[in-house]
């Protein structure tokens, strides 16, 4: 029994001996040297490797023409598999050979086909810019030894999206088998993944391809049309996008949830995605498909209060939603707001934004609903004002802000409500029988409502999501120029892009009781006072979005900006709506390097756009979003340290 152990110990001890020696030839070390070879190599190095590897001639002969002793000196050691990642990686394979050998062969050893040399050559001067980086390039060595065949081969063909592979190896590559045969939908695909983080580690890349997978077609046009917004609509509303279906085109479905996501949100929780669509599919047998993209209260106003709701958005606009909703807390007093703008339109709508914070005017509008309106615009503006600021041909800026803040002077409706309110509403309609439709003069709700904004300090909308899109539209408005469509609207982008600080008080006094030219000049001044930021921000971003349309208008042109924006300001723009859905953002920020002491900085052109990555990530070398990716991914990787 001694006997059988002991042979067997011996077979077993020379089978480990000769797989150790049959891998130390197959991983690149070299066969024994004869004493001819030796001979040979001394009186004739070339002719001795190519001896030696015959089927390599053209890659001996490349690397010993320029590396001499340092090739001779690597095949030596580490045989063809050395000899082949010199050749890839030049220099920086002779600096790891020398400083940190280790590395060396494990790059050596993930030598195992043509792809794992590709990536190796591809991704060479990334490697010469991590030389003072030890963590890193360790890291970034043992995660590509670990890359399966397939993987290797599409690193290879895409080299970009290394990255992306090391972050979520199977999600990337059945994304990439997916789409391969459709190459601008794969470079649409791999864009949009760009734009997602690797910082944090896999979590919102993986949840970014679950999106492709489940929604596929439909978020990559929605991305698209919306850009990285419509990307995150069709995240967190995927089920109503369907079930809306050829109802309503893409664009303007994106667009009504986007505005309405608050309200949609608070649906969803009590309420199937069919019937969210249901109502989204009724605004547009109604046409109120704008009135309702117009405000993030409107598709509210429609679903809560009816036909009256219907009927006020067609008379008064979007603007009836945040009146309703923003400025009428009670119930009660809320239906008679609707039922007046239903009967009064923009008549009701200037009225009940300029009193609705008078508890007066609210009892009387309870007591009296929509009859309350009529006799208090009836008195309530001097037409004459307005007649002289329409009468110039010609305004400067100053003096079209000036008008544009215009509160009325001399509130002659505090007077009729206080009458309604002492002797009933037959008394005040009786002393205002000539009313004077001073309406039709300007959009006076405009005059009005921005004047209440300065008061309040705050935008005409409220909320997360609103803010988020006010934000969102002002990018988009000033890449465009979209207020520059008409005289006015190129007034106030002017006075946007100069951020105004202020539009004093004293300018509408001055309108009313003095030359126009001396409102321009007490306008001018407080424009030049910074006392409130705040507000004149707020008010700077509504007044470009209000001249270039309304909100409505300027998302249906957000595919033209596009185009227009850079890769970071297309990041940001999408980056309140993609935090909502789960996604953060890359900041695409300049990289330093260290090279030899010398600081090296890589970032993407200033001019380059969405398009650009999707460009960069089929292309076949490795450009600065591949290193931009690649930092993001490594940095998830390093140790991290308790403070």
């Amino acid at each position: 029994m001694k006997r059988t152990f002991a042979a067997i110990a011996l077979l077993i001890g020379l089978c480990m001996l000769f797989k150790l020696t049959v891998k130390e030839r197959g991983l690149g070390g070299s066969e024994p040297l004869s004493p001819e070879f030796v001979a040979s190599m001394e009186s004739d190095p070339e002719a001795a490797l190519l001896a030696r590897h015959p089927g390599q001639a053209g890659l001996v002969k490349r690397v010993y023409a320029e590396y001499r002793q340092n090739a001779l000196a690597i095949e030596r050691s580490d045989g063809l598999r050395g000899l082949t990642l010199l050749d890839k990686l030049g220099v920086e394979a002779i600096y790891l050979y020398e400083r940190h050998p280790n590395d060396f062969r494990r790059l050596r050893d993930s030598l195992t086909d043509a792809a794992a040399a590709d990536i190796l050559l591809h991704w060479r001067e990334y490697f010469s810019l991590k030389r003072a980086d030890d963590t890193d390039r360790r890291v970034l060595i043992g995660e590509i030894g670990r890359l399966t065949p397939a993987q290797r081969r599409v690193a290879a063909k895409y080299p970009n999206i290394l990255p992306l592979l090391l972050t979520e190896p199977e999600g990337v590559m059945a994304l990439v088998d997916r789409w391969t045969g459709e190459p601008s939908d794969l470079a649409d695909a791999l864009a949009l993944l760009g734009f997602i983080s690797l910082d944090p580690g896999a979590a919102d890349l993986r949840a970014a391809i679950r999106t492709l997978d489940t929604r596929g077609p439909l978020a990559l046009a929605a991305f698209r049309i919306q850009g990285l917004d419509g990307f995150a609509l069709a995240s967190l509303y995927g089920p109503v996008l369907q079930e809306i279906g050829n109802a309503l085109p893409l664009d303007k479905s994106l667009i009504l949830l986007r505005v309405n996501a608050d309200y949609v949100d608070e649906s969803l929780r009590t309420h199937r995605p069919e019937t969210v669509a249901g109502h989204l599919r009724h605004v547009a047998a109604a046409r109120l498909v704008e009135a309702v993209g117009g405000s993030p209260n409107a598709l509210r106003l429609v679903v809560e209060q009816g036909a009256l709701g219907e009927r006020a958005l067609t008379l008064a606009g979007p603007d009836a939603a945040d009146v309703v909703y923003e400025d009428f807390s009670d119930a009660a007093i809320r239906n008679q707001a609707v039922a007046a703008l239903a009967e009064h339109g923009k008549m009701a709508l200037a009225m009940l934004d300029k009193y609705a914070a008078d508890a007066d005017f609210c009892e009387i509008l309870l007591a009296h609903g929509a009859a309350v309106i009529p006799p208090i615009a009836a008195v309530d503006a001097n037409p004459e004002k307005l007649t002289l600021l329409r009468s110039k041909s010609k305004l400067t800026w100053k003096e079209w802000m000036a008008k544009g803040v215009l509160a009325l002077s001399g509130d002659n409706g505090q007077a009729t409500i206080a009458l309604i309110k002492k002797d009933g509403l037959e008394r005040a309609v009786d002393l205002n029988s000539s009313q004077v439709e001073f309406y039709q003069f300007l959009p006076l709700y405009d005059l009005i409502h921005l004047g209440a904004v300065m008061s309040r300090g705050h935008a005409p909308t409220s909320g997360e999501m609103a803010w988020a899109l006010i934000d969102g539209c002002f990018v988009v408005a000033d890449a465009l120029s979209l207020a520059a469509l008409q005289p006015e609207g190129a007034a106030a982008a002017e006075a946007a892009r100069a951020e105004v600080k202020t539009v004093a008080k004293g300018a509408v006094k001055a309108i009313g009781t003095e030359a126009l030219e001396e409102a321009g000049t007490v306008a001018g001044r407080g424009l030049t006072r910074r006392s409130s930021e705040a507000v004149s921000l707020h008010l700077s971003k509504w007044w470009a979005v209000r001249a270039a349309g309304g909100t409505y208008q300027v998302l249906r042109r957000l595919p033209e900006a596009l185009n227009r924006l850079t890769v970071a300001e297309a990041a940001d723009l999408g980056r309140a709506l993609c935090a909502k859905a789960g996604y953060r953002l890359s900041t695409f920020a300049p990289i330093r390097f260290f090279k030899g002491g010398v600081e090296v900085v890589k970032m993407i052109p200033p001019g380059k756009g969405v398009k650009y990555l999707g460009v960069q990530f089929v292309q076949a070398g490795v450009g600065i979003v591949g290193f931009q990716k690649m930092e993001e991914h490594l940095k998830s990787r390093r140790p991290q340290t308790n403070p």
